[in-house]
Protein backbone atom coordinates (compact mmCIF):
# COMPACT_ATOMS: atom_id res chain seq x y z
CA UNK A 1 0.00 0.00 0.00
CA UNK A 2 2.62 2.51 0.88
CA UNK A 3 4.53 1.42 -2.05
CA UNK A 4 1.68 2.30 -4.36
CA UNK A 5 0.60 6.12 -2.47
CA UNK A 6 4.91 6.19 -3.35
CA UNK A 7 4.52 5.39 -6.72
CA UNK A 8 0.99 7.94 -7.54
CA UNK A 9 2.80 10.65 -5.71
CA UNK A 10 6.34 10.37 -7.86
CA UNK A 11 3.88 10.16 -10.91
CA UNK A 12 1.86 13.43 -9.94
CA UNK A 13 5.32 15.06 -9.29
CA UNK A 14 6.85 14.06 -12.32
CA UNK A 15 3.47 15.22 -14.79
CA UNK A 16 3.83 18.86 -12.58
CA UNK A 17 7.02 19.12 -13.60
CA UNK A 18 6.75 18.66 -17.05
CA UNK A 19 4.19 20.45 -17.48
CA UNK A 20 5.83 23.58 -15.70
CA UNK A 21 8.90 23.46 -17.83
CA UNK A 22 6.91 23.25 -21.30
CA UNK A 23 5.13 25.88 -20.44
CA UNK A 24 6.06 29.52 -22.57
CA UNK A 25 7.73 31.85 -20.28
CA UNK A 26 5.34 35.04 -19.31
CA UNK A 27 5.74 37.83 -21.74
CA UNK A 28 8.36 40.90 -20.61
CA UNK A 29 7.09 44.27 -21.03
CA UNK A 30 10.80 45.41 -21.07
CA UNK A 31 14.06 43.70 -21.95
CA UNK A 32 16.93 43.04 -19.67
CA UNK A 33 19.04 46.25 -18.69
CA UNK A 34 15.83 48.81 -20.27
CA UNK A 35 14.02 50.83 -18.03
CA UNK A 36 10.60 49.88 -17.17
CA UNK A 37 8.36 53.39 -16.01
CA UNK A 38 4.73 51.96 -16.01
CA UNK A 39 1.93 54.48 -16.79
CA UNK A 40 -0.07 52.95 -13.68
CA UNK A 41 3.18 53.19 -11.19
CA UNK A 42 4.04 56.93 -12.02
CA UNK A 43 3.94 59.07 -9.10
CA UNK A 44 5.71 62.74 -9.71
CA UNK A 45 7.70 64.54 -12.02
CA UNK A 46 9.97 67.36 -13.02
CA UNK A 47 10.45 68.99 -16.21
CA UNK A 48 14.26 69.71 -16.85
CA UNK A 49 13.81 71.26 -20.05
CA UNK A 50 11.04 71.20 -22.92
CA UNK A 51 12.79 67.88 -24.01
CA UNK A 52 13.47 66.24 -20.70
CA UNK A 53 11.56 65.08 -17.67
CA UNK A 54 12.40 63.42 -14.42
CA UNK A 55 9.71 60.99 -13.63
CA UNK A 56 9.67 58.92 -10.29
CA UNK A 57 7.55 56.07 -9.49
CA UNK A 58 6.33 54.93 -6.50
CA UNK A 59 9.21 53.29 -5.41
CA UNK A 60 10.73 56.76 -6.19
CA UNK A 61 12.79 55.25 -8.69
CA UNK A 62 13.67 58.39 -10.92
CA UNK A 63 13.83 57.87 -14.60
CA UNK A 64 14.89 59.83 -17.58
CA UNK A 65 12.03 60.86 -20.04
CA UNK A 66 13.73 62.36 -23.01
CA UNK A 67 10.44 63.71 -25.72
CA UNK A 68 10.65 65.24 -29.23
CA UNK A 69 10.85 69.15 -29.83
CA UNK A 70 6.79 69.52 -29.90
CA UNK A 71 6.62 70.01 -26.38
CA UNK A 72 6.79 74.00 -26.78
CA UNK A 73 6.10 75.67 -23.22
CA UNK A 74 6.81 72.67 -21.05
CA UNK A 75 8.02 73.63 -17.80
CA UNK A 76 7.39 73.53 -13.84
CA UNK A 77 3.97 76.25 -14.19
CA UNK A 78 2.32 73.31 -16.05
CA UNK A 79 0.46 71.32 -13.69
CA UNK A 80 -0.79 68.10 -14.93
CA UNK A 81 1.04 65.78 -17.50
CA UNK A 82 -1.22 63.00 -19.12
CA UNK A 83 1.27 60.10 -20.07
CA UNK A 84 -0.55 57.74 -22.91
CA UNK A 85 0.41 54.12 -23.13
CA UNK A 86 -0.66 51.54 -24.98
CA UNK A 87 -1.66 50.08 -22.09
CA UNK A 88 -1.65 50.77 -18.53
CA UNK A 89 0.65 47.92 -17.32
CA UNK A 90 3.57 48.34 -19.98
CA UNK A 91 6.52 50.14 -19.81
CA UNK A 92 6.55 54.02 -21.15
CA UNK A 93 8.47 53.91 -24.22
CA UNK A 94 9.66 55.39 -27.06
CA UNK A 95 6.51 56.38 -29.37
CA UNK A 96 4.60 56.49 -26.25
CA UNK A 97 2.49 60.55 -25.64
CA UNK A 98 2.70 63.05 -22.87
CA UNK A 99 0.24 65.66 -23.26
CA UNK A 100 0.02 68.88 -21.15
CA UNK A 101 -1.91 72.12 -21.35
CA UNK A 102 -0.01 75.19 -22.19
CA UNK A 103 -2.20 78.34 -20.26
CA UNK A 104 -1.39 80.35 -23.84
CA UNK A 105 -0.89 77.85 -26.80
CA UNK A 106 -3.67 75.27 -25.16
CA UNK A 107 -3.48 71.42 -25.31
CA UNK A 108 -0.21 70.40 -26.63
CA UNK A 109 1.09 66.82 -27.10
CA UNK A 110 5.16 65.32 -27.56
CA UNK A 111 6.15 62.03 -28.43
CA UNK A 112 8.79 60.17 -26.11
CA UNK A 113 11.99 58.95 -27.26
CA UNK A 114 13.13 57.09 -24.57
CA UNK A 115 13.31 56.34 -21.27
CA UNK A 116 16.29 55.49 -18.58
CA UNK A 117 17.22 55.24 -15.75
CA UNK A 118 18.25 58.15 -13.86
CA UNK A 119 21.80 57.19 -12.13
CA UNK A 120 23.83 59.44 -10.09
CA UNK A 121 27.18 61.03 -11.29
CA UNK A 122 27.85 62.98 -14.01
CA UNK A 123 24.27 62.26 -15.88
CA UNK A 124 22.42 63.26 -12.36
CA UNK A 125 24.15 66.33 -12.45
CA UNK A 126 23.35 67.23 -15.92
CA UNK A 127 20.04 66.91 -15.65
CA UNK A 128 19.08 67.83 -11.85
CA UNK A 129 20.19 70.75 -10.47
CA UNK A 130 18.27 71.04 -7.87
CA UNK A 131 15.81 67.80 -8.42
CA UNK A 132 15.27 67.20 -4.75
CA UNK A 133 12.35 69.79 -5.06
CA UNK A 134 9.68 71.37 -7.74
CA UNK A 135 8.01 67.26 -8.13
CA UNK A 136 5.08 67.52 -8.81
CA UNK A 137 2.26 64.45 -7.99
CA UNK A 138 1.10 62.96 -10.84
CA UNK A 139 -2.97 62.54 -10.47
CA UNK A 140 -3.54 59.89 -12.82
CA UNK A 141 -5.59 61.35 -15.42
Amino acid sequence: MKKRILAVAATALFGVLTLVSTMPAPPAFAQEGEACLQNNRIWGWRVVNERTLVVNDRNYRPFLVHLTGGCVGLNDAIWALRFRTWTSLGCLGRGDRVNFREPALGPMTCTVTSVEPYYGGAARDRYAQGSDRNYHRYDGR
